[in-house]
């Protein structure tokens, strides 16, 4: 085979190469309208446990799961959309559930985790929930401390001995450990990760792609 030949066909190689790559690296989604990270429907039993945090009617025709991170600059991100949508759907057939999921990285996540549950045990884990995600997203160089989440239960108008006690419980610290691994066995690879009827979207959805899912799904 002459030089030529050789070189003739080197550039067609690396032609073909840089078209199929091409093809790969634009012919996924383009961000219009999101699609489940997998085909797989993660089951209800391992996304719903009982007792579950959760807004919105058990019976509902949509149920929204969230693994999620207060510490999570995402998933901080991801609440402005994900309280519109709640406001929007209040009296449709949508069911919200918050799992916490807090990431090894994320120094304060597990305490956050905790002071949700706790605060939870007196009623008020919404409430905590928010506020939580309002003081991360204030200061992203917050310190928390055993001390600050007691602040915060002060503040919420909670029983604070009763708070610190649950805070450092085994009780408190299995319903993390379930969410934690209820989120691995649904094979959770980032925070946040939404479940719509059991169909994983891998980080925060738009307003509008929600609204399309949830519309979807209430037909």
């Amino acid at each position: 085979m002459s030089s030529e030949t050789k070189l003739f066909l080197g550039i067609i190689e690396a032609t073909l190469i840089f078209v199929v790559g091409a093809a790969i690296l634009l012919g996924g989604n383009n961000g219009s309208t999101p699609t489940p990270s997998s085909t797989v429907t993660a089951p209800t039993d391992v996304l719903v446990r009982p007792g579950a945090h959760s807004l919105g009617p058990e019976n509902a025709k949509v149920t929204i799961v969230e693994f999620s991170d207060f510490e999570c600059p995402a998933c901080q991100a991801a609440e402005p959309t994900v309280e519109q949508i709640l406001s929007e759907y209040k009296a449709k057939s949508v069911r919200y559930i918050y799992r916490e999921y807090p990431l090894p990285s994320h120094q304060y996540a597990f305490l956050a985790a905790q002071a949700a549950e706790a605060a939870g045990l007196q009623g008020k884990f919404w409430e905590m929930h928010n506020r939580l995600f309002s003081e991360f997203e204030k200061n992203p160089n917050l310190v928390l401390t055993k001390d600050v989440v007691t602040g915060y239960a002060k503040d919420l108008g909670l029983d604070t001995t009763k708070f610190a006690a649950d805070l450092d419980s085994d009780a408190v610290r299995q319903i993390i450990l379930n969410n934690q691994a209820d989120g691995n066995k649904v094979g959770l690879s980032a925070t946040p990760t939404f479940f719509i009827n059991g169909k994983e979207f891998i980080g925060g959805l738009s307003l509008s792609d929600f609204e399309t899912q949830i519309n979807s799904r209430l037909k």
